[in-house]
């Protein structure tokens, strides 16, 4: 009896297991990732990995679908502009509002749902595509559960509030030769800057040291060049 509940725990905890993660890898096209998916791969999918092109519809789709995404791989993306009513800007009654959004940049409010004051809640790590230009207002706003996030080098602007109350943002590298110049208030704010480490190019450790925003962290390190 006792092997006979043992094998059943084991077997049990292996299915716990291979449940934890579940990963889905697609290519999109602009407004297309809502139907790409299953119901069940909505639900449940915790990575995903993306190609092709999107814009801030499919955002909407991983903000409000997809609860359970932890990782997100864009590299292979193209964000396109969109302009209309089913983007990521919402009203105080949480109906959808007509809104810009830029090529080649996180769009506002990507995954904050200003309408009710909610952030992504198990979002960890998204990975940009490398052409992204900048990451728009609010876009990681009450992203509690944030660790690191990293900017490729065409990254010139960071908008206000981009990443407030990312509480647990232990992380962020800049691949970029100099600090990111165009910063609106707050990037940062409620981010730990004792423990979260800003991983910068060679040679340019005094030049974020003294800009602005950037000077707040005391733990700025050289990435070391690989051997």
């Amino acid at each position: 009896m006792k092997k006979i509940i043992l094998l059943l725990a084991s077997v049990m905890g292996v299915a716990m297991v291979s449940q934890a993660q579940v990963t889905k890898t697609l290519s999109v096209v602009p407004g297309g990732l809502y139907k790409a998916l299953t119901y069940d791969e909505r639900v449940n999918t915790t990575h995903l990995i993306l190609s092709g092109t999107m814009d801030a519809r499919d955002f909407v789709t991983m903000r409000d679908n997809m609860k359970n995404l932890e990782v997100i791989d864009l590299t292979k993306v193209r964000i396109e502009a969109y302009e209309g009513d089913k983007g990521t800007e919402i009203n105080t009654k949480s109906n959808s509002v007509k809104g810009k959004y830029a090529e080649n940049t996180i769009p506002q409010y990507a995954f904050f749902k200003n309408g009710n004051g909610s952030g992504a809640k198990k979002l960890q790590k998204v990975i940009y595509p490398k052409n992204t230009v900048a990451v728009g207002y609010k876009a990681f706003y009450a992203c509690y559960n944030l660790t690191e996030v990293s900017f490729p080098a065409s990254v010139k602007e960071l908008a206000a509030e981009a990443f407030y109350n990312c509480k647990s943002l232990v992380s962020i590298t800049v691949e970029g030769n100099a600090p990111i110049a165009k910063m609106g208030k707050g990037v940062f704010f409620a981010v730990d800057p004792s423990t979260c480490v800003v991983n910068v190019q060679p040679g340019t450790k005094d030049a974020f040291s003294s800009a602005k925003q950037w000077s707040a962290f005391s733990n700025i390190e050289e990435i070391q060049p690989a051997e």
